[in-house]
């Protein structure tokens, strides 16, 4: 299986030169304005460009647009995007300069190695540009049987794979068409359960109803969505709560936290296997007594659909909730007095021991001691 492995950064956005490791469940921590939405802006912009938007309109959806995207004081930004699959390793190169018109690609490049070889056989390649993407891959001369564009498809689908996820619980209050996939902002959730078969359906309502009962002060025993019209072409969220077990309550009347809650919970259960799920902000709008659940919910499905998660969260009880095992799952981003952001293994810090000794990782957030 494909996998997003690593992604480097150079000169972009607030940050100089780092790197974010991927595993089957990332957090990133940090002070606001430290640089964790700039490590999203990334992911966002190389799958963007994998679906072929062109730069400018790319670099104008990224938070701050274009202006914003390379390092101020620079001319150039590079992204490094690493993928596994069994034995092979593919690196995806990409470097944007800016000159006097604009933006443009000065390197768009994928080097196929074995993995942990990388830095060795990148010294002896051949390589072929792709004439429909202008993407130039490098293979190893023993790897040349491989071809070049079988390389360009397997980064451009596994960058496709990358969903980024920012529910907004206004626009789940509305009635939404039938879909085959969830938008990113989660505005068709009632309408994606709906187009499901009904066996389908049936369990994936199931396992959200499941997920979701603990979540108000009194359960929650059923969610479904249901068509609607003539045509039964749009769909309503409901839910039945233990307040009221036989009176339905639509979207309109749901929390903002429950309905993001269901976003994320719907999101890992219907994007593809292989995919690397991105959520800011992962428990917005929870109550801090809910941690324990959202981690459940991210630990079991990821697992069960193989679906790495890479989130953001200001809240330490989410990440005490973690426990100590994740410790090696979690980046911490800071900014020197520069104002270049750096990404640090939690698990590196040098005096983590001391200051688990007196308190744990959430208390180190919460007093700045990161």
């Amino acid at each position: 299986m494909l996998m997003i492995t690593r992604l480097h950064l150079q000169n972009w956005k607030s940050f100089k030169d780092s790197t974010v490791y991927i595993d089957p469940l990332t957090f990133l921590i940090g002070t606001n304005a430290s640089g964790k939405s700039n490590v999203l802006d990334a992911f966002y912009f190389v799958y963007l460009l994998s679906k072929g938007v062109a730069l400018e309109d790319a670099a104008a959806s990224i938070r701050g647009g274009e202006d914003w995207i390379i390092r101020k004081g620079q001319a150039w930004t590079t992204l490094g995007i690493t993928i596994e699959q069994e034995e092979f390793q593919y690196d995806y190169h990409i470097t944007i300069k800016r000159d006097s018109i604009g933006l443009k690609f000065e390197q768009n490049e994928i080097y196929v190695s074995p993995i942990g070889k990388e830095n060795k056989c990148f010294q002896d390649t051949k390589a072929a540009y792709d004439a429909a993407t202008s993407i130039r891959v490098n293979l190893e001369m023993s790897l040349w049987e491989k071809d070049h564009r079988n390389a360009v498809a397997i980064v451009r689908d596994t960058l496709k794979s990358v969903f980024v996820l920012n529910p907004n619980p206004q626009a789940m209050r509305s009635y939404s068409k039938l879909s085959k996939e969830l938008r990113m902002d989660a505005g068709n959730i009632a309408g994606v359960i709906a187009a499901l078969k009904p066996d389908e359906k049936a369990a994936l309502e199931s396992k959200l109803s499941h997920y979701l009962k603990p979540l108000p002060e009194q359960d929650i025993n059923k969610v479904t969505a249901v068509t609607v019209g003539l045509a039964k072409s749009d769909a309503m969220l409901y839910c039945y709560e233990g307040w009221s077990p036989d009176q339905a309550v639509d979207a309109r009347g749901m929390s903002d936290g429950t309905l993001r809650f269901a976003a994320i919970i719907v999101a890992l259960l219907t994007i593809r296997s292989g995919s690397l799920l991105i959520v800011e902000e992962v428990d917005n709008g929870l109550h801090p007594s809910r941690a324990k659940e959202l981690v459940k919910v991210l630990r079991e499905i990821s697992k069960e659909r193989h679906v790495d998660v890479l989130c953001t969260t200001h809240n330490p009880v989410l990440i005490d909730e973690l426990g100590n095992e994740m410790i090696p799952f979690i980046s911490f981003i800071k900014r020197d007095q520069e104002g270049n952001s750096h990404v640090c293994l939690l698990e590196e810090k040098g005096n983590l021991a001391k200051l688990m000794a007196s308190g744990s990782v959430g208390d180190m957030m919460t007093n700045d001691e990161l």
